[in-house]
């Protein structure tokens, strides 16, 4: 703990010097306090996360309405600027800590088989806590969508929202008819990399595959990892957001405000929301909203307040004596998420002709004595993420007359898709955090590996030089759910994650592993003298190592979530009774009343979530006022 206290000083305090006016009190958002709140306003947004700020920011634009924005947790730290410490608040008071219901068939080796799920507690949501990731997903995911039967969410209709909010800053990109400048949302590159990465990416070139934008239709290529930063360092949503605009008149910020149902009224037939309860402290307030209600709480908690609300599946409601508003057999199905894996651990050497002065790859060692993290703190290495350094996406279909081991020369540093031609089910992660030689930090603190299990995937390979994979599956079958599990706001619902529960699932996950294995044979990777981790976990152990069938095992033990939960809130039409919103996102049988956040997503989108995420609220801001376009 003290050398994690020594390093977080040595940074903040760097971050400091460099960013002061940036940091200034002035440009931070400040709470509207409790006394100044209203008793009604047009708009009431639960949820101060990506979809929340966004809401808030557009929606306050226009003078004549009053906007009220309700989040949980407090202000975003300083801390949580600094890319290199993005792990430093998993498991704080700045998480909501979730956990999956107790498995048997996966996160076998966590600690009472319970994923952990981390979600932001803190204005800004989870983009205060993620990786900071700007992906926007496959053509196909909106095309998807829209064939589904949501008009409006094709590809083609969906992309302005992505450039509304942009203010691309790599100087290649921003003459790309798929980006844009001069929006809230600033996106970068990271301004550090570890050597190894370039390293890596020589080997991408080498075999003729395009540095290129992995956020246009086709996603095919590689590139160093963009981001939501600014300046290098961490742009959330509330920075984004919420901080150019916090001092409207017109707009209230209430933090520590837990909500604890939407009020709705029946009028005849009609069932209308018309205000919120909210908790701050002891007390208990009621606000109204003379326009509408918009749940912006997130795919885990959207759906946990409409059921406490009176709307979800009826005998779930029944069982706890909850009064039914609308039943809603879909609030809480569809349960979507990116499953992932830990422990693919490679040892690896730096090249006999490196003459860097920086550290090759990242070793906890670097961050015993004050002088050594000093030294990165020079090379301002905080700048780095340490989990994916670059990413990419390329299809080997499109290779049939490059032998296999050398088509994955490709992986480097960054991310593998692999599935059809056009639309990609496997995401392979290189990162230089690595149980190994993170000191735990990753793995056995913030994941929750069981001790045996850590101390068998390290035994005898404890800070040697190494890389690790991190394959992904972006495209799952597989559905959970979540309901609530007492009336008390305050309580975890329960959330089962059913991950690999279609054997195509685990399958692909299995391929995927043995494609991220095969690496170690390229040319490249030879020239890194590169080993595959010579441990196999307990529970594995007999089985032949590697081979698919010791993959599908290792995915059942080493079991993680790349937080990327969705789906829960299913948009669709009414005709599809578990739908839970319309295309326009509201409440079927609710009026004034929508979801706006990832809990709409039918299906999850390929990759990361936080950039869709602001699309959604794009759009969804959009639609509220051509909504309310004939009464201003």
């Amino acid at each position: 703990m003290r050398l994690r206290q020594l390093v977080i000083l040595i940074l903040a305090v760097s971050n400091k010097i460099c960013r002061s006016s940036l940091l200034d009190d002035e440009i931070r958002v400040v709470p509207t306090p409790l006394s100044s709140l209203r008793s009604n306003y047009d708009f009431i947004i639960v949820g101060g996360g990506s979809a929340g700020s966004v809401l808030a920011n557009r929606l306050s634009e226009n003078g004549n309405w009053t906007v009220l924005l309700l989040e949980a947790g407090k202000n975003e730290p300083y801390v949580s600027e600094i890319p290199i410490l993005m792990l430093n608040l998993l498991g704080s008071s700045y998480d909501w800590r979730f956990k999956t219901e107790p498995a048997h068939d996966y996160c076998k080796a966590l600690k009472n088989r319970e994923c952990s799920w981390p979600r932001g507690k803190v204005l800004g949501g989870s983009s205060v806590l993620n990786y900071m990731m700007y992906i926007r997903g496959n053509k196909h995911d909106y095309d998807g969508w829209a064939q589904l039967g949501n008009p409006g969410w094709d590809y083609e209709s969906v992309l302005p929202y992505f450039k509304k909010s942009e203010d691309m800053r790599i100087k290649e990109y921003q003459d790309s008819p798929y980006h844009s400048t001069g929006g809230y949302l600033t996106v970068e590159r990271f301004h550090y990399h570890f050597p190894v990465t370039e390293y890596f990416l020589k080997a991408v070139t080498e075999m003729g595959y395009n540095i290129t934008d992995v956020n246009r239709p086709t996603q095919t290529g590689f590139a160093y990892t963009t981001g939501t930063l600014r300046d290098g360092f961490r742009c959330s949503a509330s920075k984004a957001f919420l901080q150019p605009v916090w001092k409207r008149d017109n707009l209230h910020i209430i933090l520590e405000a837990l909500v604890e149902k939407v009020l709705i009224r029946e009028d005849g037939e009609s069932k209308i929301a018309h205000g919120v309860q909210f908790r701050s402290g002891l007390k208990r307030y009621t606000v109204k909203a003379d326009r509408e209600v918009i749940l912006s709480a997130g795919s885990l908690q959207s759906p946990q307040l409409l059921m406490r609300s009176g709307i979800g599946p009826r005998d779930h409601l029944d069982q706890l004596n909850i009064s039914l508003i609308h039943d809603a057999p879909g609030v809480g199905q569809n349960l979507q998420d990116h499953v992932s894996l830990v422990g693919l651990i490679y040892l690896l050497s730096p090249p006999e002709d490196y003459e860097g002065d920086e550290p090759f790859v990242f070793n906890v060692r670097l961050l015993t004595n004050f002088t050594a993290v000093t030294e990165l703190v020079e090379h301002k290495a905080w700048f780095t993420n340490l989990i994916t350094e670059s990413t990419g996406f390329r299809y080997l279909d499109s290779l049939p007359n490059i032998n296999l081991a050398l088509a994955l020369m490709f992986l480097t540093s960054s991310t593998l898709l692999y599935a059809n031609e056009t639309y990609p089910d496997i995401q392979i992660t290189f990162s230089v955090a690595v149980p190994n030689t993170d000191g735990g930090i990753f793995e056995r603190k913030d994941v929750g590996i069981l001790d045996d299990y850590f101390m068998a995937d390290i035994k005898n390979i404890e800070f040697h030089n190494s890389y690790a994979l991190f394959p992904t599956l972006i495209r799952p079958r597989s559905r959970g759910y979540m309901k609530l599990r007492t009336t008390e706001p305050d309580d975890s619902p329960i959330f089962v994650a059913n991950y690999l529960t279609d054997p195509h699932d685990l399958d692909v996950l299995a391929e995927g592993m043995q494609i991220a294995d095969n690496i170690m044979n390229t040319p490249a990777m030879r020239k890194l003298k590169v080993q595959r981790n010579p441990n196999k976990i307990p529970g594995c152990s007999s089985l032949k190592y590697p081979s698919l069938d010791y993959w599908r095992c290792l995915a059942r033990y080493f079991t993680t979530t790349f937080y990327h939960m969705c789906g829960t809130c299913m948009m669709g039409p009414a005709s599809n009774n578990m739908s839970v919103v319309d295309a326009r996102l509201r409440v079927h049988g609710v009026s004034r009343l929508r979801v706006i956040d990832t809990s709409i997503m039918p299906t999850i989108s390929s990759g990361n979530t936080n950039a869709p995420t602001i699309m959604i609220a794009e759009k969804g801001a959009d639609m509220i006022k051509e909504d309310w376009q004939s009464n201003p």
